[in-house]
């Protein structure tokens, strides 16, 4: 039982430090981004709310002339999606989080008909070959 606490607490710590910056996970990761893009101090993007992530806001928040917390830098630095961008596709209904989204699985879908198009080519040159190398050899034997 002792585990299986340990293993919800441990797989629910990143959402908790995104959600501790009052934002979801994909702005944190993209304020990360960023912050490590504009010089700083976070080197690594992680999705974890560390000390080093503090600092690079609250160095950020004054070289963007804003507010020392994440969501108000993410707005001063325009960064997130606009009116024509696409944002992630939300999880289906009833999906508990971390399902794929439509267009992973037509691309997934996709790979496979192409994967299975590549087999078919495959085989049929197989065949080709196969069959001129027994015609060659009944060539030869004829003679």
């Amino acid at each position: 039982m002792k585990k299986t606490i340990a293993v919800i607490a441990f797989l629910t710590v990143p959402a908790l430090a995104s959600a501790q910056a009052g934002l979801n996970k994909i702005q944190f990761l993209a304020l990360q981004q960023e912050l490590r893009d504009q010089g700083c101090g976070v080197t690594n993007v992680d999705g974890h709310y560390g000390p080093s992530t503090r600092r690079a806001i609250a160095t950020c928040a004054k070289k963007f002339n804003t507010a020392n917390n994440a969501a108000a830098l993410l707005a001063a630095m325009n960064i997130g999606f606009g009116p024509n961008d696409n944002p992630p596709a939300a999880p289906a209904a009833g999906g508990g989080g971390g399902g794929v989204s439509a267009t992973a699985k037509a691309e997934g879908e996709s790979t496979k008909t192409e994967k299975k198009e590549m087999k078919t080519a495959a085989t049929k040159t197989r065949r080709k070959a196969t069959k001129k190398m027994k015609a060659a050899a009944a060539d030869t034997t004829k003679k």
